[in-house]
C-alpha cells in the first residue's frame, strides 16, 4: 500500500492523518483503527511523513532519532550524517546478499 491508498483507507475508518511538527497524528472520533491499518502507518511512516509535507531532511531526521533508542551506545553517538551512511551501507549490504541469493550464489552455503 502506497501512502495516498493509506490516507485513502483512514478516510474511510473515519480518520484523518496530520503532522505535529514532524510526528504524524491520526485524528478520529469513530472506532479504534484496525490491527493492520496501524502496522501500515508503521511501516510506511517515512512515506507518509513526505506526503504530508514534512522536508526529506527533517523526514531522516526523524526516521534516525526513532532508531537511536534501539542502536548501543556507541552507535547512538554518531552525528546524523555518519549514522545515515552506516544505515545506507547495511541496506546495500543486505539487498547485495538477497540478489545474490536469489540468482542462487550463496556464499555462506557450504560447496
Amino acid at each position: 500500500m502506497n501512502a495516498i491508498a493509506l490516507i485513502d483507507e483512514l478516510r474511510s475508518h473515519g480518520a484523518e492523518l496530520a503532522l505535529d511538527g514532524s510526528q504524524l497524528v491520526v485524528r478520529g472520533s469513530g472506532e479504534p483503527l484496525p490491527g493492520h491499518l496501524l502496522q501500515e502507518l508503521k511501516e510506511h511512516r517515512a512515506e507518509l511523513l513526505i506526503t504530508l509535507g514534512l522536508s526529506l531532511d527533517q523526514t531522516v531526521a526523524s526516521i534516525l532519532a526513532s532508531l537511536r533508542p534501539h542502536l548501543s551506545l556507541a552507535l547512538r553517538g554518531l552525528p546524523d550524517s555518519q549514522l545515515l551512511a552506516l544505515v545506507n551501507w547495511n541496506i546495500i549490504t543486505a539487498w547485495e546478499t538477497a540478489v545474490r541469493k536469489a540468482n542462487g550464489y550463496d556464499r555462506t552455503a557450504s560447496p
